[in-house]
């Protein structure tokens, strides 16, 4: 009896799935898949748009919306700021100047999940700005980034002087085809 006890054992380690690694690369173009003929579909205040990268510009890849973005040694960028730098780790951060107003980004989150139509994504990164308001408070905007996908999730609020927070708007990743 205990031989086969033991050699139930032996064959139950040895039939076992190799362990999946959990770990996500920090490099901010795994978060940000870019290739001609890749696309996105988002919905906002129940609209629909797609945005797809029609061609090339050099370094730059192209969308039909007159979007430019590229890869650069420390990051993805778009013309006017980085929208994600390496590495990408909870508590990065970087700053860009934008209409002479300094913009603020923070990694707050590696390990986030986000539920769209689209899916559920998980290992998301998760950016942060936050700009002060004239009349106190600040308006928030946060970018969630999943890994070979691209960004599935943007969220928009305010938060007032108080601390109450209001969102404002809400765009989710409906459909995507990455390469």
């Amino acid at each position: 009896m205990r031989k086969l006890a033991l050699l139930l054992v032996i064959c139950a380690c040895k039939s076992a799935p190799p362990a999946v690694p959990t770990a996500v690369s920090d490099d901010a173009r795994t978060y940000y898949p870019l290739a001609v003929g890749n696309s996105w579909t988002y919905e906002v205040a129940g609209k629909r748009e797609t945005i797809t990268i029609v061609g090339r510009d050099g370094p730059w890849f192209i969308d039909d919306h007159r979007g430019r973005l590229r890869y650069e040694s420390d990051g993805v960028r778009d013309s006017d700021r980085y929208l994600l730098r390496s590495p990408l780790t909870s508590g990065a951060q970087w700053s860009a100047v934008e209409n002479l107003v300094v913009q603020r980004f923070e990694v707050v989150a590696m390990d986030a999940s986000a539920v769209t139509e689209a899916g559920t994504f998980t290992r998301c990164a998760v950016v942060r700005n936050e700009q002060p308001i004239k009349t106190g408070g600040k308006f928030v905007t946060e970018w969630t980034y999943a890994p070979k996908v691209g960004m599935v999730e943007l969220v928009t609020s305010t938060v007032d002087a108080k601390g109450k927070q209001t969102e404002q708007t809400r765009l989710q990743l409906v459909a995507y085809r990455v390469q």
